[in-house]
């Protein structure tokens, strides 16, 4: 028996489920910081609660890339997340792996002739810009968000047809 090597949406929205609580509890740890109380606590904590929120991030943008790959994808699952990695390169990266891949869903619901599968690229662009500039990478989590769910859907609907 052959096994496919097509990616797969399951588990992708427990990922992104796990990603947000893990995120909350950033921002919560974060705030508490500037409360009375234990404060290192705090930062270490919200610092601790950051590396799930990547791991699951990086688990979702993977996923995406490897139902992308079709032999025309400008990248592969294991360098959208590898670049990921690397201290300010990530900054550029980050367009090609967020907004690259939405790019490529794009081309691929136009190549299969089924528009209604288009993502909207407008908020990964919007992430890609407020986590560019860093100071402003807070403000991204919304719209981070909506990219998220926007990335589980389009492969959902790849495996679908």
């Amino acid at each position: 028996m052959q096994e496919s090597t097509k990616a797969s949406s399951s588990g992708l929205i427990a990922y992104a489920i796990l990603s947000h609580v893990f995120s909350l509890l950033v921002v919560f740890f974060a705030i508490m910081v500037y409360v009375d109380g234990p404060r290192e606590l705090w930062r270490a904590l919200s610092y601790v609660c950051l590396i799930p929120v990547a791991v699951f991030n990086c688990l979702i943008l993977h996923r995406g890339w490897k139902a992308v790959q079709d032999g025309k994808a400008q990248t592969t699952p294991g360098k959208a997340v590898g670049y990921m990695f690397i201290p300010f390169f990530n900054l550029y990266w980050g367009f090609v792996a967020w907004y690259g891949l939405m790019q490529e869903f794009n081309r691929l619901a136009v190549a299969r002739n089924r528009p209604d599968q288009k993502v909207g690229e407008g908020m990964a662009m919007t992430v890609c810009v407020l986590q560019a500039t860093m100071c402003l990478a807070v403000f991204s989590l919304p719209f981070f968000v909506v990219v998220l769910w926007q990335i589980i859907g389009a492969v959902r609907d790849i495996e679908r047809s």
